[in-house]
């Protein structure tokens, strides 16, 4: 998963400023926020896990959604 640095060298290097473009961005906060909601206690570095798997494995037909963090906090929680 790239780290905000990474993104915005990303983006800087292929876009120009004043491009419009559409990119959802999820966060560890998100994550840790939705888990709390659900009663679940996941760590930071479990946050960061679910992202990544998240970033890799989602599908691109459907995107990440609220849904999409639940499933795998649940997922995480079984471990």
């Amino acid at each position: 998963m790239p780290t905000v640095a990474e993104v915005i060298k990303h983006l800087e290097d292929n876009y120009s400023m004043d491009e419009h473009i559409a990119a959802p961005i999820w966060c560890e906060e998100d994550v840790l926020g939705v888990s709390d909601e659900m009663g679940k206690n996941i760590t930071r570095a479990q946050a960061q896990q679910i992202l990544d798997h998240m970033d890799s494995h989602h599908d691109c037909e459907l995107g990440i959604t609220w849904d999409t963090i639940r499933s795998e906090i649940e997922d995480a929680s079984k471990e």
